[in-house]
């Protein structure tokens, strides 16, 4: 089985034979290096109504975006622990 992983920065994504939350490597699109998040991860990010979002969350990477959510308790924590 093959997991997909996105760029935090650009969304670039890579995959992996491995399945885990994230992974640490340099995007070889944009270059930087930053937290890929599990695709899964980053559709749960995409559910979270327009509403409830901070303003500045455009501007963050989805990696920030995954740790905001968290402490704000946008996203069900039963759902990532399915991943």
């Amino acid at each position: 089985m093959t997991d997909t992983y996105v760029c935090p920065y650009c969304g670039a994504t890579e995959h992996r034979e491995y399945r885990v939350r994230l992974i640490l490597l340099t995007c070889p699109e944009c270059g930087e290096n930053g937290r890929f998040l599990n695709e899964e991860l980053v559709e749960v990010l995409d559910e979270i109504p327009d509403d409830e979002l901070p303003e500045e969350w455009s501007e963050l990477p989805a990696d920030q975006r995954l740790h905001r959510a968290m402490e704000r308790g946008l996203v069900d924590s039963d759902r990532l622990q399915l991943l």
